[in-house]
């Protein structure tokens, strides 16, 4: 399956007065990491899809476990791997490195959606079979 990596450093803006990670920015970073890893592919995760529709991949579930704090000012090395593609479901691991230790994991679980711009309606979509293989790691011929 496909796996994107980038690297960031931890902001004061980001951090409470210890110095440390506010917990809220790693789910921030999940829904960052995850738009750049469809960006990566190809596809905008918020594009058009037709004249009245837009895409979106909203949470359906988050589980975050911690294993020790990004401290302020250290590279975290953000890792994202799509561990299961349904009809429109997508399953994706995050890893947070710093320094090579994991400093935080956590389960993603969005749904491939079509917005209407008209009355504000979500509705699941499948994926392309494009898109699929792009999420699975494969590349066009």
């Amino acid at each position: 399956m496909k796996t994107f990596t980038y690297d960031r450093r931890l902001q004061w803006s980001e951090c409470d007065p210890a110095g440390i990670i506010f917990f809220p920015h790693y789910a921030r970073w999940m829904v960052e990491g995850l738009h750049m890893l469809f960006f990566d592919i190809g596809i905008d995760p918020n594009g058009r899809i037709d004249t009245q529709h837009t895409a979106g991949l909203p949470s359906v579930g988050i589980s975050l476990r911690f294993h020790r704090p990004a401290r302020l000012h250290e590279i975290v090395t953000h890792e994202i791997t799509v561990t299961k593609i349904g009809r429109s479901s997508l399953s994706v691991e995050h890893r947070f490195f710093a320094n090579g230790e994991c400093l935080a994991e956590a389960d993603d679980t969005r749904v491939w959606v079509s917005h209407s711009l008209t009355d504000a309606s979500l509705k699941s979509v499948p994926f392309s079979e494009d898109m699929r293989r792009l999420l699975q790691g494969a590349h066009s011929a």
